[in-house]
């Protein structure tokens, strides 16, 4: 919760979605009879899971590789993109790099972090 303190509602939102895994992809959207399909769209016979969509989509490959390259081989670690402190900025600019989830989440605000 200290983590959360000075994040906007909509940076909250998707990290719990995250987690829980339930985030509007299709995956999750066939499971409530919102999707006809739990396949990503741009990577045939692929269920779109969060795990997915951050970091197998070849629609989102650019994007993931600025996001290694910016943070090492730990940021394909959903815990680790999770719960650091300092990489919660850079999962919000990846985040909206890829608009996927924009028209549901609009864009995500960057935190405030305090320094403790």
């Amino acid at each position: 919760i200290k983590l959360t303190f000075t994040f906007s509602k909509c940076l909250i939102g998707l990290m719990l979605g995250l987690c829980t895994h339930h985030i509007p992809l299709n995956q999750h959207l066939f499971h409530l009879t919102k999707s006809a399909t739990p396949d990503c769209l741009h990577c045939l016979q692929i269920e779109e899971t969060a795990l997915h969509y951050l970091f197998f989509c070849l629609q989102y490959k650019n994007a993931c590789h600025t996001l290694v390259c910016m943070l090492g081989r730990k940021s394909t670690s959903l815990s680790y993109l999770l719960a650091e402190p300092n990489v919660i900025p850079h999962l919000a600019c990846y985040m909206n790099a890829m608009h996927r989830l924009r028209p549901m989440l609009e864009k995500i605000l960057m935190p405030i972090l305090r320094a403790d």
